[in-house]
């Protein structure tokens, strides 16, 4: 067998240290550009779980308004007649209302995250919109899919450029570097994680699981686009 010479061995190690960094470099820009849309989705959602903290304590407060008006008379006179301890019975009273609020804010944030990450981290990365194909999987889903996730990076853009902005003096060129910046995180990120997304939407033929998937993520894209996208604030 003919030996190679030195400098056709010394081409082809070079060639494969070409090839394999080439291959190194497009993996860690596709894990980085993952990276980068999931904490995108988890900035939005952490923006819109703040608001609906104040949402579900509100309603928690009512709710114990509510039973106090209802059942305060009833279990008084229950408690008289049984003997028992009037305040025993309004255990309502004593629950920690502000940790509940805020546990369960912190458990919908969390399984919304989970939910709007997986809507594009589960499907293929070459992905081609079609009307056609939405409307076959027309549902609950793949109506509120598009809506929220959007709504929650959109949020997760508008949150960078605000942290941009804070760390810039103040000036009015601060807040053009700012929309700059959530311009480019929308473009960079949030835009190729809602095509691959609602790309992929198809009919489960699960109602009831569809349904329970547009529930965990419908309050937190609506608390999105109503605080985290200064859209409102143009409006008369």
């Amino acid at each position: 067998m003919p030996a190679v010479p030195p400098h056709r061995g010394l081409i082809r190690a070079l060639l494969a240290l070409f090839r394999g960094s080439d291959r190194a470099a497009g993996g860690l820009a596709r894990l980085c550009t993952t990276l980068g849309q999931v904490a995108l989705v988890c900035l939005g959602a952490h923006l819109a779980a703040d608001h609906l903290d104040d949402q579900l304590l509100r309603g928690f407060f009512a709710a114990q308004a509510w039973l106090d008006l209802t059942l305060a008379g009833p279990l008084l006179r229950f408690s008289e007649a049984v003997g028992a301890r009037y305040e025993t019975l309004l255990f309502w009273d004593d629950l920690p209302l502000a940790t509940l609020a805020a546990w369960s804010a912190l458990i919908v944030e969390l399984v919304a995250c989970a939910l709007l990450s997986a809507s594009f981290l589960l499907t293929p990365r070459q992905v081609r919109l079609s009307w056609a194909a939405w409307r076959q999987a027309l549902s609950v889903h793949a109506l509120v899919l598009p809506v929220a996730l959007s709504g929650v990076l959109s949020a997760g853009a508008w949150s960078m450029s605000m942290a941009v902005e804070d760390l810039l003096p103040a000036a009015t060129w601060a807040s053009v570097i700012a929309w700059i910046v959530a311009a480019a995180v929308g473009l960079r990120f949030g835009l190729p994680a809602w095509l691959r997304a609602v790309a992929a939407l198809e009919r489960s033929g699960k109602p009831l699981r569809d349904l329970a998937v547009a529930l965990g993520i419908l309050p937190l894209g609506l608390l999105a686009w109503q605080h985290g996208v200064p859209l409102w604030g143009w409006l008369p």
